[in-house]
């Protein structure tokens, strides 16, 4: 079944019965007096009620089609043309852990230049408007029928962010279909969301202050739950329990990412997406991939979590 995911101030929620959408939103804002939020969004009812809302057409958005991408961007050329350089320049980050990898060209980023023409779009797309929504990836179907994945977000100074986590989504999504599991999923999209730039060159998968404080408060709380068991949770349980199943899934993916060095062509990584993508059951490559003694892979993973450290500002 496709699955619809919303995130709420960092926490997941899943619906089922939906199409399948990723969507990130921003950090939960200090909660505001009633009257306060009312008047916030006063102007939006009124246009509601009135029948005024009218929505940004796509086809008055400027088309950069360039390597694997299509940028739709409202605010221009310059948007759309970093855009497209940036996602394909993530999609060579995407790929090289999977070999015949088949993303499918002219895959759709839609970048709105304002959060107003941006929700327009997602409450008619997805029926989602929560306030901090930030972007998805959802599984559209156009009116001749074609299927495919489609990345939506809006220029905001997390635009970047947002794009690499999503675009892994989407690329995942053609890669190994709905069927990927969950920690894998997040856990990755997670990994490259924390992109940085240096000496001209995109790097993936910093460590991320903030989630890795996360993973080593849980360590020291003993509330991290076993490896085992984030393999086997089912998704409900996943997306009910963000507190701990995001920052286990980062802390996860981060170890298995780096535990063979450099050498990702030949790691026990690459070699259990491969394994996915051939349809084999992800609990049982796990472990024949790295190894079934639970208790000594627990202290080496745990070890690793709690002896790691954030680069130094600057």
């Amino acid at each position: 079944m496709l699955r619809h995911r919303i995130a709420l101030a960092g926490n997941i929620v899943e619906r089922a019965s939906r199409p399948f959408v990723s969507l990130a939103l921003s950090t939960k804002r200090a909660e505001r007096p009633f009257h306060c939020r009312l008047l916030r969004f006063l102007p939006i009812l009124l246009l509601l009620l009135t029948g005024t809302v009218h929505a940004a057409s796509l086809a008055d958005f400027t088309d950069v089609t360039a390597g694997h991408y299509q940028v739709l961007a409202q605010s221009g050329l310059s948007m759309a043309s970093q855009v497209n350089g940036f996602m394909n320049e993530m999609l060579r980050h995407y790929s090289r852990y999977f070999s015949n990898w088949t993303f499918k060209d002219a895959s759709r980023v839609v970048v709105f230049s304002n959060l107003a023409d941006f929700r327009n779009y997602a409450q008619s797309s997805i029926g989602v408007t929560h306030p901090g929504l930030a972007g998805y990836c959802h599984l559209k179907t156009d009116a001749d029928g074609n299927t495919f994945y489609e990345l939506v977000t809006f220029e905001h100074p997390r635009l970047w962010q947002v794009l690499a986590h999503e675009g892994f989504h989407q690329f995942i999504g053609y890669e190994l279909g709905d069927a990927v599991p969950v920690w894998l999923n997040e856990g990755m999209a997670q990994y490259f969301e924390n992109s940085s730039v240096k000496g001209g060159r995109l790097i993936p998968g910093g460590i991320d202050a903030a989630r890795l404080v996360s993973a080593q408060a849980l360590l020291r709380a003993r509330q991290m739950i076993s490896v085992s068991d984030l393999l086997l949770m089912e998704r409900g349980t996943f997306y009910a329990n963000p507190a701990i199943t995001y920052p286990m899934s980062w802390a996860l993916v981060h170890f298995l990412m780096n535990r063979d060095g450099l050498n990702y062509q030949s790691s026990h990584f690459r070699r259990y997406l491969q394994d996915l993508r051939w349809n084999r059951d992800d609990v049982e490559s796990f472990r024949k991939r790295f190894g079934r003694d639970n208790v000594e892979w627990e202290k080496e993973f745990r070890s690793y979590i709690a002896h790691l450290r954030p680069p130094a500002p600057g």
